[in-house]
């Protein structure tokens, strides 16, 4: 994807967040009408080299207090957030203050003022996030740790709030110099969710001044993914108030690759049907027929067009053990895939046509689109166009289907964790 400006039109609002399931900031939905957002997004590729990613979160933390002249409350609805690949920046309000909006989005890319103190106080805050988010929370502690496994070799292998030794060692010095090799226009893409045309866009950007190089070639893509040699970890955090639970991951490489929204359709129809208490599910199995989980989670999801994670959360029944539910679940998904039942297949795929909107609903279209750009955009994906995406439906098949479950029983990365205490033992 190259240096780009989205205008989706719709109503929908959106804001970040933080997904402890898999310990990294994630954006979600809020609907609110009459609103526009404008978000602009960063690749994290290009800063210095031996760069911690906690640097990249604390630069995203002054680069935003530094456009609102260190302010914590001068934008009610403004926020900023770190993924493992990249740093967005998003303010909202009625269509009139788009100008406005854009002026103050802008600043991002000015250099850092801060004074040196606050930049330090600035430090302290982000040692209290960790704090908030990882210190008392074993799920997340098994993310990262799980995470640096699975991806070990990769970029998003390491963790982005870093660890207190990493955010202790952050230097003020070192974040100026990798906000200014980090935000240039032409590694940027902005995007604007309301009810503004890309004419009103372009006018509002010229009015103000707004940095933007539209014939800039650059390409900004995820960076390059390489799955390592076949291996398994156990990990355990015997926390003894915690409720017994485990968490189960897999990823995989693809014989061929996929194109990448198709193999996101895939995953997720995959999703549904081992979801399921249909024949081929595994919610017979491992709830209804054998109790072996009280309950479970369970989610399919493409790293890239050529690698698969599988991720699997589930509290044990009475009197299972750890390594029964392990076992149990790793049984069902070896049943499962044998092959899924084509009336099984039939019915979820019907079913999963509710994932796309209605096509000829323009308000229900719209909205959908502006979540999915914001989605492809954050991830330093190119979009597809809605034509494309409506003849997604009819390419999936029981086959590609039957074909990535087998994938994923086979040979992978395998990490597993068991939090609180094992009640068999």
């Amino acid at each position: 994807m190259a240096f780009a400006i989205f205008v989706t039109v719709a109503s929908g609002l959106v804001s970040s967040g933080w997904d402890e399931a898999y310990g990294r900031p994630r954006i979600v939905g809020n609907a609110e009408p009459e609103t526009v957002s404008v978000h602009l997004l960063f690749s994290r590729s290009g800063g210095a080299e031996n760069a911690s990613p906690a640097l990249d979160h604390y630069v995203e933390h002054l680069t935003w207090l530094n456009a609102f002249a260190a302010s914590r409350h001068a934008a009610r609805h403004s926020n900023a957030w770190t993924s493992d690949i990249a740093i967005g920046y998003w303010l909202s309000g009625p269509p009139e203050d788009l100008p406005a909006m854009l002026h103050t989005l802008a600043r991002v890319f000015d250099p850092i003022t801060l004074s040196r103190e606050f930049a330090d106080q600035e430090r302290d805050i982000v040692r209290r996030e960790y704090d908030l988010r990882l210190a008392n929370h074993p799920d997340a502690q098994a993310a990262e740790e799980m995470n640096a496994f699975l991806y070990q070799g990769n970029a998003i292998a390491a963790s982005v709030i870093g660890t207190p030794a990493q955010i202790d060692a952050l230097r003020f010095d070192d974040a100026k110099a990798q906000h200014m090799a980090i935000h240039q226009p032409g590694r940027s893409s902005l995007l604007v969710i309301g009810e503004v045309s890309q004419r009103q866009v372009r006018r509002a950007m010229k009015q103000v001044g707004f940095p933007h190089q539209p014939s800039s070639t650059m390409e900004i893509a995820p960076p390059p993914f390489v799955l390592g040699q076949p291996d398994d970890r156990v990990v355990t955090y015997p926390v003894a108030d915690a409720a017994p639970r485990m968490i189960w991951r897999k990823v995989v490489a693809l014989p061929e690759p996929v194109q990448f929204d198709l193999l996101d359709a895939q995953t997720r129809l995959l999703r549904d049907i081992l979801a399921s208490t249909l024949p081929g599910g595994i919610a017979g199995p491992l709830r209804f027929d054998t109790l072996v989980a009280k309950s479970f989670r369970i989610a399919v999801f493409p790293i890239d067009e050529r690698h698969v994670e599988l991720n699997f959360r589930a509290e044990p029944g009475n009197d299972i053990g750890f390594d029964d539910l392990r076992a149990g679940f790793e049984a069902a998904l070896t049943a499962s895939a044998r092959g899924i039942p084509a009336e099984t297949y039939a019915r979820v795929h019907e079913r999963f046509r509710s994932f796309w909107p209605e096509w000829s609903n323009k308000e229900a279209t719209r909205d959908w689109m502006a979540d999915y750009v914001l989605d492809r955009a954050s991830n330093l994906r190119a979009p597809m166009t809605e034509t494309e995406l409506a003849a997604l439906h009819s390419l999936l098949s029981a086959q590609d289907i039957d074909a990535l479950l087998a994938t994923l029983t086979g040979p992978g990365r395998t990490a597993t964790a068991f939090i609180g205490k094992d009640k068999i033992k």
